[in-house]
């Protein structure tokens, strides 16, 4: 396996096809984390996360979380939804994208989270293994296999076109 970094990239405007609609990843009292969806653009894929908290979890989400202020520094340690990604050969972590802000002021209630992942690729095998934890509000390692099917755009995709 080669390792890779999978950037915080917004991803394309248009021109999506969803590939998985998504799947409940863990439910717990306080705490529910879900695939939202998986959304093939000819230059990549986009994983949607939705990630609930409450009660003292939250209180720890709120005070955890920070902006991640230098996206090319590999070594910044920040408290969100940590993702590892596994798609053929290259495996690491991804960086969150965030559409829209966290929930709620610090302290206060309730935490939400939906940060988007994007992978600069499609997996020619159709499936990857997406791994989620975020420790500091007791959400441990949890693996899923997604199995996606063939890449829709498959002449955009392929080892002539992956790093």
């Amino acid at each position: 396996m080669r390792r890779h970094r999978w950037p915080a990239l917004a991803p394309p405007t248009t021109g999506g096809i969803a590939v998985h609609t998504g799947m409940p990843i863990v439910a717990e009292n306080d705490l529910t984390l879900g695939l939202s969806a998986a959304t093939a653009f000819t230059s990549g894929l986009l994983l949607r996360f939705a990630l609930y908290v409450t009660g003292v979890r939250a209180d720890f989400a709120h005070y955890e979380t920070r902006a991640l202020t230098d996206p090319q520094d590999w070594s910044a340690q920040w408290s969100y939804l940590a993702v590892r990604i596994l798609a053929d050969d290259l495996g690491g972590l991804a960086d969150p994208f965030h559409p829209i802000p966290d929930s709620g002021p610090k302290g206060s209630g309730p935490y939400r989270t939906t940060p988007q992942y994007w992978i600069d690729t499609y997996p020619t095998t159709g499936s990857l293994t997406v791994t989620t934890s975020r420790p500091q509000v007791g959400l441990h390692p949890t693996s899923i296999t997604l199995t996606l099917g063939a890449s829709p755009f498959p002449t955009t995709f392929g080892s002539d076109a992956r790093r």
